[in-house]
């Protein structure tokens, strides 16, 4: 390595994965910048809400891992129906399967049962601290996002407004 290269390295969670950020300078090169797009190779999936009750049932990969890890709020698991039963804000319900690649499918029926927004599922989960998730009725069930959270920082990465059909339940 070069006398005077310095290297620095920046992990963040994106949409679809990681993106991997490293900015290389020397005395003869003042910063070089590249962005290197890295998808975790196996993660967990998840679900999730915000303010809102909601209910999860016939989820896929979740019969395969029975009971779901509990990271936080309050959560109940009965008969196959997954409920968070609170108004809190960002419980997480992980699956315990490891999925061993960096493409899937998440297949569930999920229904709010009471309270101000949708349900959210969570999908490339390293931790409590890096995952991404898919919010249905955020904003009040005003818009979809797509967010990521990394640390202690949680960004809209993609925002599209709602459009509920009508009886669909998620007013």
């Amino acid at each position: 390595m070069k006398k005077g290269l310095r290297l620095w390295v920046l992990a963040t969670i994106l949409t679809y994965g990681w993106a991997l950020f490293a900015q290389c300078s020397n005395d003869d090169n003042p910063a070089v910048v590249a962005e290197v797009r890295v998808t975790p190779s196996q993660s967990r999936v998840g679900y999730s809400a915000w303010e809102t009750q909601v209910s999860y049932t016939h989820c896929d990969p979740l019969p395969k891992t029975g009971k779901p890890e509990l990271v936080s709020g309050t959560w109940e698991m009965n008969d196959g129906i997954l409920q968070h039963k609170a108004n809190e804000q960002a419980p997480l319900a992980i699956c315990n399967y490891v999925i061993p690649s960096d493409h899937y499918t998440i297949q569930c029926t999920a229904r709010k049962d009471d309270g101000p927004e949708g349900f959210i599922i969570v999908f490339n989960y390293v931790d409590a601290q890096h995952y991404c998730w898919l919010n249905f009725g955020c904003g009040g069930n005003t818009q979809h996002a797509i967010e990521q959270t990394s640390g202690n920082n949680r960004i809209q990465t993609t925002v599209r407004p709602a459009a509920w059909r009508q009886g669909s339940g998620m007013t």
